[in-house]
């Protein structure tokens, strides 16, 4: 023979939510700890915290389609700038080739990975010659004063360098990879930060 219960089904209802609410709450404050108390990525370059977003832009494609911010917020990105008339430019491309070629053992990252250079030559051959090198590979042109002002705005300045920045999904700059860095340590770099982009990212609400 059961017995009744003597609490009426609202009651009960109210405390079965009262319940999942608790293990949401805890949950919500474990993931909340965990993040807070772990350590960001060793890099040899250097981490960009907090992450650093790039205001509006737009620039075209070797091709001509327009490019900008929101394209840029798409996936992970390495950017770099350079003229590719000059060794810098040209050295710029083959150090982000160098890094796709060597992350080739993460799949996930590579599929989403897009190969970024803003360059300030008018040569439009020469870009479109360079953007068929690789599928991934976008050569950027355009104005050059707003080239000058995404220099600007990433902490580039007029400084002729073949480094690279990481930018992550939502446009977020996270990292700089100084030119010093070879292909090997640069792969490196990208896959700490690719695994732990969770410590890196702004919080999501």
């Amino acid at each position: 023979m059961f017995l009744r219960n003597r609490h009426p089904l609202w009651m009960r209802l109210v405390l079965i939510l009262g319940a999942i609410s608790l293990f949401v709450l805890a949950y919500q404050w474990g993931n909340q700890y965990q993040r807070r108390s772990a350590a960001p990525p060793v890099i040899g370059g250097l981490l960009i915290r907090p992450p650093a977003s790039l205001p509006d832009f737009e620039l075209r494609e070797a091709l001509g389609r327009p490019f900008g911010q929101k394209d840029l917020a798409q996936g992970w990105t390495l950017l770099a700038f350079g003229d590719l008339s000059r060794a810098s430019g040209q050295l710029a491309v083959q150090r982000l080739i160098d890094v796709y070629n060597r992350v080739a053992d993460e799949r996930a990252l590579r599929k989403q990975l897009r190969l970024v250079l803003v360059t300030a030559g008018n040569d439009s051959s020469l870009h479109r010659d360079f953007a068929g090198l690789l599928p991934a590979l976008k050569i950027l042109g355009g104005d050059p004063e707003q080239i000058d002002r995404l220099r600007a705005d990433i902490g580039l300045g007029a400084t002729d360098t073949a480094a690279i920045f990481v930018v992550a999904p939502g446009g977020f700059v996270l990292a700089f990879l100084p030119e010093s860095e070879g292909g090997a340590q640069l792969a490196e770099d990208l896959k700490a930060i690719y695994a732990g982009s969770d410590l890196l990212l702004p919080e999501t609400p």
